[in-house]
Protein backbone atom coordinates (compact mmCIF):
# COMPACT_ATOMS: atom_id res chain seq x y z
CA UNK A 1 0.00 0.00 0.00
CA UNK A 2 1.26 3.40 -1.29
CA UNK A 3 2.45 5.98 1.84
CA UNK A 4 -0.54 8.53 2.09
CA UNK A 5 1.86 11.36 1.76
CA UNK A 6 2.96 10.11 -1.74
CA UNK A 7 0.01 11.80 -3.17
CA UNK A 8 0.82 15.05 -1.59
CA UNK A 9 4.75 14.63 -2.53
CA UNK A 10 3.81 17.00 -5.84
CA UNK A 11 2.67 20.12 -4.04
CA UNK A 12 4.46 22.45 -3.72
CA UNK A 13 5.80 23.82 -0.48
CA UNK A 14 4.57 27.06 1.20
CA UNK A 15 7.39 29.68 0.48
CA UNK A 16 9.38 31.22 3.85
CA UNK A 17 7.56 34.67 2.91
CA UNK A 18 3.80 33.02 3.15
CA UNK A 19 4.76 31.68 6.69
CA UNK A 20 3.52 34.51 9.29
CA UNK A 21 5.38 33.24 12.13
CA UNK A 22 2.74 34.85 14.17
CA UNK A 23 0.22 32.26 13.92
CA UNK A 24 2.56 29.19 14.19
CA UNK A 25 2.74 27.18 17.34
CA UNK A 26 5.32 28.80 20.18
CA UNK A 27 7.60 26.75 22.67
CA UNK A 28 6.41 27.68 25.90
CA UNK A 29 9.45 25.33 27.60
CA UNK A 30 11.81 28.73 28.19
CA UNK A 31 8.67 29.49 30.52
CA UNK A 32 10.24 27.04 32.81
CA UNK A 33 12.73 29.16 34.78
CA UNK A 34 9.80 31.61 35.36
CA UNK A 35 7.92 28.85 37.52
CA UNK A 36 11.66 27.95 39.91
CA UNK A 37 12.43 31.49 40.67
CA UNK A 38 11.53 34.75 42.15
CA UNK A 39 9.33 36.06 39.73
CA UNK A 40 10.07 39.95 41.01
CA UNK A 41 13.92 39.58 40.01
CA UNK A 42 13.05 38.26 36.47
CA UNK A 43 12.91 39.87 33.29
CA UNK A 44 10.49 38.86 30.44
CA UNK A 45 12.07 36.15 28.33
CA UNK A 46 12.30 36.04 24.72
CA UNK A 47 9.89 33.87 22.70
CA UNK A 48 10.97 30.54 21.76
CA UNK A 49 11.51 28.89 18.29
CA UNK A 50 8.79 27.33 16.30
CA UNK A 51 8.05 24.13 14.35
CA UNK A 52 6.77 25.16 10.62
CA UNK A 53 5.56 21.39 9.68
CA UNK A 54 4.11 18.31 11.49
CA UNK A 55 5.48 15.11 11.00
CA UNK A 56 3.23 13.03 14.26
CA UNK A 57 6.14 12.07 15.87
CA UNK A 58 6.21 10.78 19.26
CA UNK A 59 9.10 13.44 19.50
CA UNK A 60 7.03 16.43 18.48
CA UNK A 61 4.17 15.12 20.75
CA UNK A 62 5.89 15.35 23.66
CA UNK A 63 7.81 18.50 23.13
CA UNK A 64 4.11 19.84 22.27
CA UNK A 65 2.75 18.61 25.16
CA UNK A 66 5.68 19.64 27.33
CA UNK A 67 5.60 23.30 25.98
CA UNK A 68 1.30 23.35 26.78
CA UNK A 69 2.33 22.10 30.24
CA UNK A 70 5.36 25.13 30.67
CA UNK A 71 2.22 27.98 29.31
CA UNK A 72 -0.01 26.02 32.11
CA UNK A 73 2.57 26.16 35.12
CA UNK A 74 3.35 29.79 34.45
CA UNK A 75 -0.17 31.05 34.10
CA UNK A 76 -1.04 29.41 37.29
CA UNK A 77 1.52 31.59 39.50
CA UNK A 78 -0.16 33.54 41.99
CA UNK A 79 -0.63 37.41 40.54
CA UNK A 80 0.29 39.35 44.09
CA UNK A 81 -0.43 43.05 44.55
CA UNK A 82 2.03 45.21 46.34
CA UNK A 83 0.59 46.89 49.49
CA UNK A 84 1.94 50.59 48.66
CA UNK A 85 -0.54 50.08 44.90
CA UNK A 86 -2.89 47.70 46.64
CA UNK A 87 -6.56 48.62 45.17
CA UNK A 88 -9.63 46.79 46.71
CA UNK A 89 -12.67 46.96 45.01
CA UNK A 90 -15.76 45.68 45.72
CA UNK A 91 -18.29 44.20 43.29
CA UNK A 92 -21.88 46.06 43.58
CA UNK A 93 -24.44 43.10 42.13
CA UNK A 94 -27.93 45.70 42.14
CA UNK A 95 -25.87 47.94 39.25
CA UNK A 96 -23.74 45.44 37.99
CA UNK A 97 -20.58 47.59 38.63
CA UNK A 98 -17.71 47.55 41.06
CA UNK A 99 -16.41 50.58 43.75
CA UNK A 100 -13.80 51.89 45.58
CA UNK A 101 -13.38 53.39 47.80
CA UNK A 102 -9.53 54.43 48.11
CA UNK A 103 -7.72 55.35 45.33
CA UNK A 104 -4.24 55.17 45.14
CA UNK A 105 -2.99 55.09 41.20
CA UNK A 106 -3.42 57.63 38.30
CA UNK A 107 -5.69 55.15 36.60
CA UNK A 108 -8.60 56.68 38.00
CA UNK A 109 -7.38 60.27 36.31
CA UNK A 110 -8.92 59.19 33.62
CA UNK A 111 -11.38 56.09 34.23
CA UNK A 112 -14.51 55.84 36.69
CA UNK A 113 -16.45 58.27 38.44
CA UNK A 114 -16.57 59.96 41.80
CA UNK A 115 -19.91 60.20 43.67
CA UNK A 116 -20.84 59.79 47.34
CA UNK A 117 -17.12 59.50 48.52
CA UNK A 118 -16.42 56.34 46.56
CA UNK A 119 -15.29 55.70 42.86
CA UNK A 120 -17.63 54.00 40.54
CA UNK A 121 -16.33 52.01 37.88
CA UNK A 122 -18.51 50.48 34.93
CA UNK A 123 -18.82 47.00 33.43
CA UNK A 124 -15.70 47.80 30.98
CA UNK A 125 -13.80 49.83 33.43
CA UNK A 126 -13.73 47.17 36.20
CA UNK A 127 -13.12 44.49 33.72
CA UNK A 128 -10.12 46.08 32.29
CA UNK A 129 -8.55 46.57 35.88
CA UNK A 130 -8.98 43.25 36.54
CA UNK A 131 -7.77 41.95 33.29
CA UNK A 132 -4.44 44.16 33.23
CA UNK A 133 -3.85 43.39 37.37
CA UNK A 134 -4.23 46.83 38.56
CA UNK A 135 -7.24 46.16 41.19
CA UNK A 136 -8.21 43.24 43.62
CA UNK A 137 -12.11 42.91 43.26
CA UNK A 138 -14.33 41.18 45.95
CA UNK A 139 -17.70 39.58 45.86
CA UNK A 140 -19.70 41.04 48.12
CA UNK A 141 -21.06 38.99 51.78
CA UNK A 142 -24.39 40.34 53.30
CA UNK A 143 -23.96 40.55 56.81
CA UNK A 144 -26.06 38.69 59.15
CA UNK A 145 -27.85 41.93 60.83
CA UNK A 146 -27.89 43.07 57.22
CA UNK A 147 -26.62 45.97 57.46
CA UNK A 148 -23.90 46.45 54.69
CA UNK A 149 -21.61 44.05 53.12
CA UNK A 150 -18.19 42.30 53.79
CA UNK A 151 -15.35 41.66 51.87
CA UNK A 152 -15.70 38.53 50.50
CA UNK A 153 -13.72 36.27 48.12
CA UNK A 154 -11.27 37.50 45.27
CA UNK A 155 -13.39 37.80 42.16
CA UNK A 156 -11.24 35.52 39.45
CA UNK A 157 -10.87 36.79 35.78
CA UNK A 158 -13.14 34.37 34.73
CA UNK A 159 -15.64 35.39 37.46
CA UNK A 160 -15.14 39.08 36.49
CA UNK A 161 -15.94 38.27 33.12
CA UNK A 162 -18.99 36.35 33.72
CA UNK A 163 -20.16 38.91 36.13
CA UNK A 164 -20.04 42.22 34.02
CA UNK A 165 -20.57 40.85 30.33
CA UNK A 166 -23.82 40.20 28.60
CA UNK A 167 -25.48 41.89 32.04
CA UNK A 168 -28.65 43.16 31.18
CA UNK A 169 -29.59 44.94 34.61
CA UNK A 170 -27.44 47.57 35.88
CA UNK A 171 -26.24 50.83 34.51
CA UNK A 172 -26.34 50.80 31.01
CA UNK A 173 -26.24 46.53 31.03
CA UNK A 174 -25.78 45.11 27.25
CA UNK A 175 -21.86 45.14 27.23
CA UNK A 176 -21.02 42.54 24.90
CA UNK A 177 -17.68 41.05 24.50
CA UNK A 178 -17.13 43.05 21.09
CA UNK A 179 -17.35 45.85 22.69
CA UNK A 180 -15.32 45.62 25.84
CA UNK A 181 -12.69 44.07 22.91
CA UNK A 182 -12.74 47.55 21.43
CA UNK A 183 -12.16 49.30 24.60
CA UNK A 184 -9.67 47.45 26.31
CA UNK A 185 -7.70 48.26 22.88
CA UNK A 186 -8.16 51.45 22.66
CA UNK A 187 -6.80 51.99 26.36
CA UNK A 188 -3.84 49.78 25.96
CA UNK A 189 -3.21 52.17 22.74
CA UNK A 190 -2.84 55.04 24.94
CA UNK A 191 -6.25 56.51 24.20
CA UNK A 192 -8.94 57.55 26.87
CA UNK A 193 -11.95 55.84 26.94
CA UNK A 194 -15.38 56.60 28.09
CA UNK A 195 -19.07 55.59 27.85
CA UNK A 196 -21.32 57.80 25.17
CA UNK A 197 -23.84 58.92 27.19
CA UNK A 198 -25.95 56.27 29.13
CA UNK A 199 -26.92 52.88 27.27
CA UNK A 200 -30.32 52.83 28.76
CA UNK A 201 -31.24 54.47 25.35
CA UNK A 202 -32.05 52.94 22.41
CA UNK A 203 -30.08 55.87 20.57
CA UNK A 204 -28.82 59.20 21.37
CA UNK A 205 -30.92 62.08 20.69
CA UNK A 206 -30.25 64.64 17.63
CA UNK A 207 -27.78 66.74 18.30
CA UNK A 208 -29.10 70.96 17.96
CA UNK A 209 -27.27 72.61 16.45
CA UNK A 210 -24.67 75.28 18.76
CA UNK A 211 -25.99 78.62 18.56
CA UNK A 212 -22.87 81.23 17.87
CA UNK A 213 -23.33 84.50 18.28
CA UNK A 214 -20.44 86.26 15.45
CA UNK A 215 -19.56 89.46 16.63
CA UNK A 216 -19.85 92.03 13.86
CA UNK A 217 -17.60 94.55 13.43
CA UNK A 218 -19.37 98.45 13.61
CA UNK A 219 -19.06 100.35 10.46
CA UNK A 220 -20.74 103.22 8.96
CA UNK A 221 -23.15 103.46 6.63
CA UNK A 222 -21.27 104.69 3.43
CA UNK A 223 -18.65 101.89 4.37
CA UNK A 224 -21.32 99.07 4.41
CA UNK A 225 -22.74 100.10 1.07
CA UNK A 226 -19.27 99.67 -1.00
CA UNK A 227 -18.66 96.79 0.56
CA UNK A 228 -22.22 95.28 -0.35
CA UNK A 229 -21.54 96.42 -3.92
CA UNK A 230 -18.11 95.38 -3.89
CA UNK A 231 -19.53 91.83 -2.84
CA UNK A 232 -22.18 91.41 -5.28
CA UNK A 233 -19.47 92.27 -8.24
CA UNK A 234 -16.56 90.12 -7.10
CA UNK A 235 -18.75 86.78 -6.25
CA UNK A 236 -21.60 87.27 -9.16
CA UNK A 237 -24.56 84.62 -8.82
CA UNK A 238 -25.64 83.28 -12.56
CA UNK A 239 -28.94 81.46 -12.14
CA UNK A 240 -29.39 79.07 -14.71
CA UNK A 241 -33.32 78.66 -16.57
CA UNK A 242 -34.90 75.88 -15.72
CA UNK A 243 -35.38 74.98 -19.81
CA UNK A 244 -31.37 75.17 -20.22
CA UNK A 245 -31.32 72.15 -17.81
CA UNK A 246 -33.24 69.79 -20.29
CA UNK A 247 -32.01 70.97 -23.82
CA UNK A 248 -28.54 73.07 -25.06
CA UNK A 249 -25.34 73.14 -23.46
CA UNK A 250 -25.22 74.85 -19.64
CA UNK A 251 -22.44 77.43 -20.64
CA UNK A 252 -22.44 79.01 -23.87
CA UNK A 253 -19.79 81.10 -25.07
CA UNK A 254 -18.88 84.21 -23.65
CA UNK A 255 -16.82 86.22 -21.45
CA UNK A 256 -15.78 84.48 -17.93
CA UNK A 257 -12.94 86.06 -15.55
CA UNK A 258 -12.63 83.07 -13.86
CA UNK A 259 -12.96 79.29 -13.61
CA UNK A 260 -14.81 80.07 -10.53
CA UNK A 261 -17.79 81.43 -12.64
CA UNK A 262 -17.90 77.79 -15.34
CA UNK A 263 -17.49 75.58 -12.35
CA UNK A 264 -20.87 77.62 -10.24
CA UNK A 265 -22.53 77.51 -13.76
CA UNK A 266 -21.79 73.65 -13.80
CA UNK A 267 -23.11 73.10 -10.09
CA UNK A 268 -26.41 72.52 -10.89
CA UNK A 269 -27.07 69.96 -7.91
CA UNK A 270 -28.91 71.11 -5.58
CA UNK A 271 -27.54 70.65 -1.74
CA UNK A 272 -28.48 70.94 1.96
CA UNK A 273 -27.63 72.73 5.16
CA UNK A 274 -24.82 70.39 6.67
CA UNK A 275 -24.90 73.04 9.91
CA UNK A 276 -28.50 71.22 10.64
CA UNK A 277 -28.91 68.00 11.88
CA UNK A 278 -31.08 65.29 10.01
CA UNK A 279 -34.19 64.10 11.12
CA UNK A 280 -34.87 59.95 11.90
CA UNK A 281 -35.83 58.11 9.38
CA UNK A 282 -36.29 54.82 11.09
CA UNK A 283 -38.45 54.10 14.29
CA UNK A 284 -36.60 53.75 17.81
CA UNK A 285 -35.77 50.06 18.20
CA UNK A 286 -33.56 48.46 20.98
CA UNK A 287 -32.40 46.09 18.21
CA UNK A 288 -30.67 48.91 16.24
CA UNK A 289 -26.84 48.06 16.06
CA UNK A 290 -25.33 51.39 14.84
CA UNK A 291 -25.84 53.72 17.69
CA UNK A 292 -22.58 55.62 19.72
CA UNK A 293 -20.70 53.37 22.12
CA UNK A 294 -17.61 55.01 22.70
CA UNK A 295 -16.02 58.34 22.96
CA UNK A 296 -12.46 58.80 22.63
CA UNK A 297 -9.93 61.23 23.22
CA UNK A 298 -6.25 61.49 22.00
CA UNK A 299 -3.82 61.65 25.17
CA UNK A 300 -1.61 65.26 25.16
CA UNK A 301 1.31 65.32 27.52
CA UNK A 302 0.83 69.48 27.75
CA UNK A 303 -2.85 69.12 28.52
CA UNK A 304 -4.26 67.81 32.23
CA UNK A 305 -7.61 65.70 31.08
CA UNK A 306 -10.43 66.44 33.14
CA UNK A 307 -12.96 63.59 33.43
CA UNK A 308 -15.62 65.67 35.21
CA UNK A 309 -15.46 68.73 32.21
CA UNK A 310 -14.80 66.74 29.35
CA UNK A 311 -14.06 67.98 26.31
CA UNK A 312 -15.51 67.36 22.85
CA UNK A 313 -14.41 64.26 21.96
CA UNK A 314 -11.86 63.68 18.80
CA UNK A 315 -13.52 60.50 17.99
CA UNK A 316 -17.20 58.81 18.02
CA UNK A 317 -17.16 55.05 18.22
CA UNK A 318 -20.15 52.76 17.34
CA UNK A 319 -19.16 48.83 18.18
CA UNK A 320 -20.53 46.48 15.31
CA UNK A 321 -20.53 42.57 15.21
CA UNK A 322 -19.65 41.21 12.06
CA UNK A 323 -21.33 38.05 12.43
CA UNK A 324 -24.52 39.27 13.46
CA UNK A 325 -24.78 42.63 11.50
CA UNK A 326 -25.24 42.97 8.09
CA UNK A 327 -23.40 46.57 5.90
CA UNK A 328 -25.82 49.55 7.41
CA UNK A 329 -28.39 50.72 4.97
CA UNK A 330 -28.45 54.63 3.84
CA UNK A 331 -31.23 55.02 6.52
CA UNK A 332 -29.49 53.50 9.19
CA UNK A 333 -26.04 55.70 8.39
CA UNK A 334 -28.54 58.68 8.39
CA UNK A 335 -30.20 57.92 12.05
CA UNK A 336 -26.75 57.49 13.36
CA UNK A 337 -25.18 60.88 11.71
CA UNK A 338 -28.44 62.58 13.27
CA UNK A 339 -27.10 62.04 16.97
CA UNK A 340 -23.88 63.38 15.92
CA UNK A 341 -23.10 66.88 16.57
CA UNK A 342 -22.16 69.28 13.73
CA UNK A 343 -17.88 68.99 14.18
CA UNK A 344 -16.48 71.31 11.42
CA UNK A 345 -12.87 70.62 10.72
CA UNK A 346 -10.90 73.10 12.95
CA UNK A 347 -8.15 75.72 10.84
CA UNK A 348 -7.23 75.86 7.48
CA UNK A 349 -5.95 72.15 6.56
CA UNK A 350 -5.55 70.59 3.33
CA UNK A 351 -8.43 70.45 1.14
CA UNK A 352 -8.45 66.09 1.34
CA UNK A 353 -8.25 65.95 5.23
CA UNK A 354 -11.15 68.39 5.56
CA UNK A 355 -12.87 66.21 3.47
CA UNK A 356 -12.10 62.98 5.28
CA UNK A 357 -13.11 64.68 8.37
CA UNK A 358 -16.43 65.78 7.16
CA UNK A 359 -18.81 67.91 8.93
CA UNK A 360 -20.30 64.94 11.09
CA UNK A 361 -18.17 61.36 11.22
CA UNK A 362 -18.11 58.47 13.12
CA UNK A 363 -15.75 55.41 13.61
CA UNK A 364 -17.21 51.86 12.93
CA UNK A 365 -15.44 49.50 14.75
CA UNK A 366 -16.48 46.03 13.24
CA UNK A 367 -15.35 43.24 15.32
CA UNK A 368 -14.70 39.93 13.51
CA UNK A 369 -13.98 37.13 16.25
CA UNK A 370 -12.12 39.54 18.24
CA UNK A 371 -10.16 41.21 15.70
CA UNK A 372 -11.69 44.59 15.22
CA UNK A 373 -11.14 46.57 11.92
CA UNK A 374 -12.34 50.53 12.09
CA UNK A 375 -13.91 51.91 9.44
CA UNK A 376 -14.26 55.97 9.50
CA UNK A 377 -17.82 57.23 8.02
CA UNK A 378 -18.49 61.32 7.35
CA UNK A 379 -20.56 63.54 6.08
CA UNK A 380 -17.77 65.42 3.39
CA UNK A 381 -19.49 68.77 2.02
CA UNK A 382 -17.82 68.16 -1.37
CA UNK A 383 -20.35 71.51 -1.92
CA UNK A 384 -18.32 73.28 0.00
CA UNK A 385 -14.32 72.79 -0.77
CA UNK A 386 -13.23 73.81 -3.84
CA UNK A 387 -11.56 70.63 -5.50
CA UNK A 388 -11.25 71.67 -9.15
CA UNK A 389 -9.42 74.72 -7.93
CA UNK A 390 -7.06 74.06 -5.56
CA UNK A 391 -4.74 71.02 -5.21
CA UNK A 392 -1.76 70.22 -2.40
CA UNK A 393 1.10 68.60 -2.79
CA UNK A 394 2.80 65.73 -0.69
CA UNK A 395 4.23 68.40 1.95
CA UNK A 396 0.90 70.00 2.25
CA UNK A 397 2.24 72.97 0.29
CA UNK A 398 -0.54 75.31 -1.40
CA UNK A 399 0.09 74.97 -5.34
CA UNK A 400 -1.61 76.92 -7.76
CA UNK A 401 -3.51 74.43 -10.00
CA UNK A 402 -3.27 74.58 -14.01
CA UNK A 403 -6.68 75.95 -14.37
CA UNK A 404 -5.65 78.77 -12.05
CA UNK A 405 -2.02 79.53 -13.90
CA UNK A 406 -4.08 79.72 -17.31
CA UNK A 407 -6.27 82.16 -15.63
CA UNK A 408 -3.32 84.39 -14.05
CA UNK A 409 -1.45 84.11 -17.29
CA UNK A 410 -4.46 85.23 -19.50
CA UNK A 411 -4.60 82.12 -21.61
CA UNK A 412 -7.62 80.89 -23.51
CA UNK A 413 -8.98 77.87 -22.27
CA UNK A 414 -10.94 75.03 -24.21
CA UNK A 415 -12.49 73.34 -21.70
CA UNK A 416 -15.98 71.44 -22.22
CA UNK A 417 -15.68 71.53 -26.18
CA UNK A 418 -16.27 75.55 -26.16
CA UNK A 419 -13.51 78.19 -26.05
CA UNK A 420 -13.70 80.87 -23.05
CA UNK A 421 -11.81 83.60 -23.31
CA UNK A 422 -9.92 84.52 -19.87
CA UNK A 423 -8.68 88.32 -19.76
CA UNK A 424 -6.72 89.83 -17.45
CA UNK A 425 -5.33 93.59 -17.22
CA UNK A 426 -1.10 94.34 -16.90
CA UNK A 427 0.08 97.39 -15.84
CA UNK A 428 2.43 97.34 -19.36
CA UNK A 429 -0.26 96.14 -21.72
CA UNK A 430 -3.48 97.99 -22.30
CA UNK A 431 -5.56 94.78 -24.57
CA UNK A 432 -5.52 91.43 -23.41
CA UNK A 433 -4.06 88.50 -25.38
CA UNK A 434 -6.45 86.21 -27.23
CA UNK A 435 -6.85 83.68 -29.51
CA UNK A 436 -9.63 81.58 -30.67
CA UNK A 437 -9.67 77.88 -29.85
CA UNK A 438 -10.94 74.85 -32.52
Amino acid sequence: MADEDEDLSHLRAPEAADIDLDEETQDFRFLDKLAHHDTSSLSLPKRGEKDFESHSTNLQLETLEASRQAMHRVLSIPRTHTQKNHILGMYHPETNMAYVEKVKTQHFLTIGRAKGGKEWLLPEEALFLIERGSMDCRWPVDLEDGEGAEVGAPMSLQGAYAAFIGFEGGVGGKLTLEMYTVYAGLKRSGYVVFRHGSWDDDRAPIQPLAQKEEEKPKTGYLSHFFAELWRRISTPSHIIPSQNLAFGPLIKPGLFRTYADIYRLLQIIPTHDRTSPPQFLLPSSSDNPFRLHFDVWKTAGSQRFRKAKRPSPDFRICVINARETSIPTGAQLNDLMATVPDDPPKGTGQIYQKLKHGRRNVILAVVDNGIPSYIRVADCPFSEEKVALCRKTTRGESLRSPIEKADDEGMLADALGFTFKLKKESKNETTGRSASGG
